[in-house]
């Protein structure tokens, strides 16, 4: 099933003194080397997937001063004349911007953020009622994928959801590249893709919005409530 686009600007969400730099390598999970200026620098970067087909050598990237022990904290990376965020940090500031313009979830009035559900913490109670927010950088061919690497932590999350009372919780996927459909990644991640199916099958409600990186700031475009999950 294809998106039904909308492409209404939302919100905004200003991050000051952004820079830009050039990718150089990932150290390690959380650690990049980035040029600027001429000069080698050290980037923290606040997401655990592979981003393989996005952290490429030689690809710009928005960095800011970090507040934590390295100097620089990557924000988003250029891929074919596409800003992707990549601060997974920001999900749940971006995700609070948007449930408003979402009917399944604008109608929910008491929102909590990291609660206790289970052996997990969850990102939102919406009314009490659980919502876990994922974000999803990887696309192939129009196609968004979740997740990019092996989830034991989103599997875990979506097996609180479907355990909730009556499969009353919700799942909502942040897209932040341009695509047209959505799928679990069988491929990557064979546990999560079945569960997040087993979720659908339960008829839980899965939503999607996707998102617009400016060089500025933050434009939001919702793209669609709700995709269709199918295996490939």
């Amino acid at each position: 099933m294809e998106m039904n686009s909308v492409n209404e600007p939302l919100s905004n969400i200003e991050i000051p003194d952004l820079m830009v730099g050039t990718f150089l390598t990932r150290l390690n999970r959380f650690v990049g080397e980035i040029k600027y200026q001429d000069t080698t620098e050290i980037a923290h970067i606040h997401d655990p997937g592979r981003l393989k087909e996005l952290l490429l050598k030689g690809a710009k990237v928005l960095f800011t001063y970090s507040r934590g022990k390295l100097k620089y904290y990557i924000k988003a990376v250029k891929i074919e004349d596409e800003w992707v965020l990549i601060d997974s940090a920001l999900h749940s500031r971006i995700a609070m911007e948007i449930f408003r313009y979402i009917p399944e979830l604008s109608k929910y009035k008491n929102v909590k953020k990291e609660v206790p559900l289970g052996k997990s913490r969850i990102d939102f109670t919406l009314d009490n009622i659980p919502l876990e927010v994922k974000g999803c950088t990887l696309v192939k061919n129009g196609l968004a994928l979740f997740p990019d690497a092996p989830t034991e932590r989103g599997l875990r999350h979506v097996e609180e959801i479907i355990k909730y009372k009556g499969y009353k919780g919700l799942i909502l996927f942040l897209i932040f590249r341009q695509a047209v459909r959505f799928s679990p990644n069988w491929e990557t991640d064979q546990k999560f893709s079945q569960k997040l199916s087993e979720a659908r099958r339960k008829k839980i409600p899965i939503l999607a919005a996707q998102i617009s990186f400016n060089f500025i700031f933050f434009i939001f475009f919702l793209k669609i409530n709700e995709f269709c999950l199918f295996s490939l």
